[in-house]
């Protein structure tokens, strides 16, 4: 029985204890759990600790964490945390940062574990927890009010939680950060806000004020993260001092402890040299004997760490200190000497910069050994102002440059002028000398040298000695009165060290002549095709027999005396853009071109041009020469050559409306303008024709006429063409004709017709009177018409018209010489404007009628003569009523109705004064 009862307990005991042994062997639950917190980097600290058996079998491990807010029973953090274990026998650590303040809440934690093995679960279900271990915050506290974070240092952009907790019996309503506001309801005792994205602050931060029964608050402060610092370097100037230098690698918004700092070390012995505050970007030590560096710059502020490395030998960094006290010790005409000095003794190699007034550089290097060191710059211009620096760098492993020092400026001595002048004439004749004025300028390869003080012209006339002149030196031409053209002048510059060599031109008999084949040639106008806005094209024909070629030409041609310029060409040029600041648009330049060869040179051409052609402003001077219904003739005046014209001139545009707006005229062109109205237009297109007749104008017209001169293209029409009253406009009535209408001229064309037939058949032309000769034996006495045939007279004096005056009662003289005979034509028929014929002297024979036979002929009484006659008058060789002839003491014309008659002639060889009683009577019907 008893034997029984001990195997019932010893099976019991197997049976508890089984599972007991296998649990101990799948599971390792977590010991020694330990709870603390960080309040600088907010976070809760952890560390536990599991049996020895599980450090040795290196166990695989899950562990869960749980952390509770104390007294809210809220879970903030349930996460798996997985391990390898070691023989280390580590205890394990694990944090949490919290996104609330720390100070703010008390928290809870407690862990449980769980055994895996090759990532397959041991034991599905996990250990017990471990004891919760609680970290009190400032929640618990009720006698005083706080916020939290104060003073923290958070990154821009990022997100903060602030923590208001009241005093007991506080209500929080609101919290204020920067400009923003955040209100809490119904308010609590405990308030916690987040403000997301935060903005960068200024140097004293963002105030956080929490509203409530009393305000509280803090400050926060919003900065970047560190940068990694920039162009770290250091150097030395006397391999004695080691300077430092950086830049930062972010802007630091902040001041004072919460600044970046900069710390400089060298990592090969732990040294540190320099902690510096950001406003303060370099450092300085003194080297002793080390030569080889291996330096780490740290960067640091409340957000992190950066780092910056170099390393480096000293001798590889020599930058030495700028060189001073430059200075001139010698000037020569193409040399200066140089002195400097430099600050510490080294093996230096010194760069010397020389600046000519043009604003080229040379640069010139010299070894220097010691603190006081000099060079000579050579191959300098005389009398040349030039600017020197120097500056020094390590002769072996040369690092870079030293500052420059101070400039120096000064001038090199004078030399004797070099190169030539560039020499140019103009010939002209006066009186009986010629006249050449020589003009000089500088070569491009022409130097001064110095100061020039004259120049000095020496001309040698064939055959005669040279003579010299000496002008001063602010001339640029002088003139030379010659009596003989061809010559040899030389033109020099001197100074006061010397003068140039001469510049030699040669006026040949072919040079003296040019002036002469220049006022005779006609001047070549050429248009503006391919001139620029501020350049003139000409070209010309090459000529083999030149080596080069002159263009002349005057800026200012409207000025005189000419300020005469020239540009001299190669021999295979042929053209040239001439330019000038002084060519403006509408003035005529006059451009010459001569052939060279040697030191002579031929006229060739002459050319008149514009920069660029303007129409004219001046109008021509119009005159109506006849104006009926026939004709409309038109005459202007216009000196189109004058060279004062803005533009050549190439014709001219003649204008003519009529009152009603019409165009009637023939063989012009009809234009309408903007008012609908229609002008006549015609384009003389030849510049030296200023007339124009129109055919056929009407009757009863005015006309309104203009004639405007144009240089490129014909003007525009335009409204306003012929309004106002310029002078240049002229009105012309067309005055209304006889004939009102073509039934009135039919008839009359039709009876001038049958008066012209019956007339030729019933009163046949009356022939003209021949000439005969009469002898006068004085020049001033007319002999009788008795002795001669009466229509004829012959004088043996010519006399002028203008003679007034004659005496017709001389008497004859026999010893009266004779002189060449003059015939004079019948006089009964002539002009009504003749003014010569009123001192012939007729009256003497007038006396002489009574003894010459009439002829039959009677007078034609009532016909009027033809318009086309109506200045032609027949009067009787016997009547001496000539018009302007002396009537007793008066003269005058005589009424010129008397001499629309026909009178008797004399009969030829009778000597009765009575009439024929045979005489016909001509009635014309």
């Amino acid at each position: 029985m008893d034997h029984l009862v001990l195997q019932v307990v010893l099976l019991y005991t197997a049976l508890c204890f089984c599972p007991l042994q296998s649990q101990d062997n799948s599971m390792v639950p977590p010991m020694f759990l330990n709870v603390s917190k960080n309040l600088v980097l907010q976070q809760l600290l952890l560390e536990w600790d599991v049996n020895d058996e599980a450090y040795n079998s290196e166990k695989q491990m899950i562990f869960n964490i749980q952390i509770n807010q104390t007294g809210a029973n809220n879970v903030v953090w349930n996460r798996n945390y997985t391990t390898a274990l070691n023989k280390s026998r580590r205890p394990i650590q694990w944090s949490w940062a919290a996104k609330e303040p720390m100070e703010c809440m008390s928290y809870a934690v407690r862990v449980r574990s769980l055994v895996i093995s090759e990532n397959v679960l041991v034991s599905e279900s996990w250990s017990d927890w471990t004891k919760s271990k609680a970290v009190k915050g400032m929640d618990i506290e009720d006698s005083k009010s706080y916020v939290f974070p104060s003073d923290k240092v958070v990154e821009e952009g990022s997100s903060i939680s602030f923590c208001c907790i009241g005093k007991k019996g506080e209500r929080i309503s609101s919290l204020s950060f920067g400009y923003r506001n955040y209100s809490a309801g119904t308010g609590h005792q405990r308030m916690v806000f987040t403000v997301k994205n935060v903005h960068l602050s200024g140097a004293g931060g963002l105030a956080v004020i929490c509203e409530g029964s009393n305000s509280l608050g803090t400050v926060v402060f919003v900065t970047r993260p560190v940068g990694e610092p920039k162009d770290f370097s250091c150097e030395t100037e006397d391999m004695g001092t080691l300077n430092c230098a950086w830049q930062p690698g972010s802007e630091d918004n902040l001041v004072g402890k919460r600044s970046t700092e900069f710390i400089l070390s060298d990592m090969s012995n732990g040294k540190v040299y320099c902690h510096q505050q950001p406003s303060r970007n370099r450092c300085s030590f003194i080297m002793g004997t080390q030569t080889t560096y291996d330096l780490r710059l740290e960067a640091r502020n409340k957000l992190g760490k950066k780092y910056a490395y170099l390393n480096f030998d000293v001798a590889h960094r020599v930058h030495p200190a700028p060189p001073f006290d430059l200075s001139v010790s010698e000037r020569y005409a193409t040399a200066i000497e140089l002195y400097w000095k430099m600050k510490h003794k080294l093996e230096l190699l010194c760069q010397i910069e020389c600046r000519h007034p043009d604003g080229k550089v040379d640069l010139q290097s010299s070894v220097s050994y010691s603190t006081v060191s000099h060079h000579t710059v050579i191959g300098l211009q005389p009398y040349t102002d030039y600017t020197f620096r120097v500056r020094c760098g390590a002769n072996q492993h040369f690092w870079k440059w030293s500052e420059w020092s101070e400039s120096r400026t000064t001038r090199t001595k004078e030399s004797a002028p070099s190169g030539h002048l560039d020499v140019w004439r103009s010939i002209s004749r006066v009186l009986d000398s010629c006249r050449v004025t020589v003009f000089w300028k500088s070569f491009p390869d022409f130097r001064a040298n110095g100061k020039i003080k004259t120049y000095e012209i020496f001309w040698e006339v064939l055959g005669e000695h040279p003579v010299s002149q000496e002008v001063p030196a602010s001339d640029s031409s002088t003139a030379l009165f010659l009596d003989n053209c061809s010559c040899n002048i030389s033109v020099l510059a001197k100074n006061s060290v010397g003068s140039s060599y001469p510049s030699v031109i040669t006026i040949s008999g072919a040079s003296e002549n040019d002036h002469r084949w220049e006022i005779n040639t006609n001047i070549s106008k050429e248009d503006t095709t391919n001139n620029t806005e501020t350049g003139v094209y000409i070209s010309w024909k090459p000529q083999s027999q030149f080596e080069g070629y002159v263009v002349d030409w005057c800026n200012h041609p409207r000025v005189q005396p000419c300020d005469l310029q020239w540009k001299k060409f190669g021999q295979n040029e042929s053209s040239a853009l001439i330019t000038s600041d002084a060519f403006v648009p509408g003035v005529q330049y006059s451009f010459r071109v001569y052939g060279s060869h040697g030191s002579t040179a031929s006229l060739l051409e002459k050319k008149a041009k514009y920069l660029k052609e303007l129409e004219p402003t001046n109008f021509p001077e119009l005159r109506v020469d006849t104006a009926n219904s026939r004709l409309l003739t038109l005459t202007w005046d216009y000196d189109h050559l004058n060279g004062s014209h803005p533009g050549f001139i190439r014709g001219y545009s003649v204008f003519v409306k009529d009152k009603h707006g019409n165009c009637t005229l023939e063989g012009l062109e009809k234009v309408v303008i903007q008012d609908g109205s229609v002008i006549c237009k015609y384009t003389v297109e030849d510049p030296a024709k200023k007339t124009l007749t129109v055919k056929h104008p009407g009757l009863n017209k005015k006309y309104s006429l203009e004639v405007l001169a144009f240089s490129t293209s014909p003007p525009n029409i335009t409204n306003n063409l012929f309004k106002g009253t310029m002078p240049h406009i002229k009105e012309v009535p067309i005055p209304l004709d006889v004939l009102r209408s073509n039934e009135e001229t039919r008839c009359i064309l039709m009876f001038l017709f049958c008066f012209s037939s019956v007339q030729n058949c019933c009163c046949p032309k009356i022939p003209h009177p021949t000439v005969t000769p009469i002898k006068v034996l004085h020049p001033k006495t007319l002999m009788a018409l008795s002795d001669f045939t009466p229509n004829d007279v012959l004088v043996e004096e010519p006399w002028s018209c203008e003679e007034k005056h004659y005496y017709y009662n001389q008497g004859l003289h026999a010893e009266t010489p004779a002189v060449e005979t003059f015939a004079f034509q019948n006089l009964t028929y002539f002009t009504e404007g003749s003014n010569c014929y009123h001192s012939v002297p007729t009256q003497e024979a007038a006396r002489q009628k009574s003894k010459m036979a009439l002829t039959s002929y009677k007078p034609l009484q009532h016909l009027t003569p033809l318009s086309n006659c109506i200045d032609l008058n027949y009067v009787s060789q016997m009547d001496s009523s000539f018009p302007g002839l002396m009537q007793g003491d008066q003269t005058g014309p005589v009424d010129s109705s008397k001499w629309l008659d026909y009178k008797p002639q004399q009969a030829l060889g009778s000597e009765s004064s009575s009439p024929d009683t045979s005489e016909e009577t001509i009635d014309i019907l």
